[in-house]
């Protein structure tokens, strides 16, 4: 067994409760995905994950973009705080915020997000709802590298969900949450393991 110093160090952005982010953890736990969780960070002091990953164990960090002159200087903030805790990847779980030229370039092609949809299809915000409007059968979650647009980053890993005529916005969530959950940590130890893009194509070695 690796050391836990060797193991890749991965901190976590969320917004909010991190229920991704603490499905994740629960793997590195059990010993199914060998991480080492580095730091989490909120743009949201009074987001309830923070206090999970408190109690987890895992080092926390909070700040906002209005604590700052500029996006910029708020990103570059980020960017520090993360790379003082020997960030190597990056874990995009329910952050409500697009990452910027300054953290992407910071950790490229090691960072990683999940979307709520079977991208490219319903990229964006409101997923779930742009699925219901649109009337398909299947949807599900999508894990994918970040890049500078919105949700189209090389994919990853994809889930595939049924869509039920009876499904509203609120139970298609729960079934697409229950799918990121046990999708991402699965990403994550392929991304982690060793991969090239070729066009959009992820190949893991």
């Amino acid at each position: 067994m690796r050391d836990s110093k060797q193991l890749p160090r991965v901190a976590f952005l969320i917004s909010g409760r991190g229920s991704n982010m603490m499905a994740i953890i629960k793997k590195v736990k059990e010993g199914k995905l060998k991480i080492k969780p580095a730091i989490v960070f909120s743009d949201n002091p009074g987001a309830d994950g923070l206090k999970s990953a408190e109690k987890a164990g895992i080092p926390v960090s909070t700040f906002t973009p209005s604590d700052f002159p500029t996006r910029e200087d708020y990103e570059k903030a980020l960017v520090n705080t993360l790379k003082k805790n020997g960030t190597e990847w990056v874990v995009a779980a329910g952050y409500m915020r697009l990452l910027k030229k300054p953290v992407i370039e910071a950790f490229p092609g090691k960072i990683l997000n999940i979307h709520p949809s079977l991208l490219p299809s319903f990229a964006g915000l409101n997923a779930q709802q742009q699925t219901i409007d649109a009337g398909v059968k299947i949807t599900g979650c999508t894990v994918h590298f970040v890049d500078m647009g919105m949700d189209t980053g090389p994919i990853v890993m994809q889930t595939a969900v049924p869509v039920e005529e009876t499904d509203t916005v609120e139970s298609l969530s729960r079934k697409i949450l229950h799918a990121e959950h046990d999708t991402y940590w699965r990403a994550i130890k392929k991304a982690v393991s060793g991969y090239q893009v070729r066009g959009r194509t992820v190949v893991f070695k």
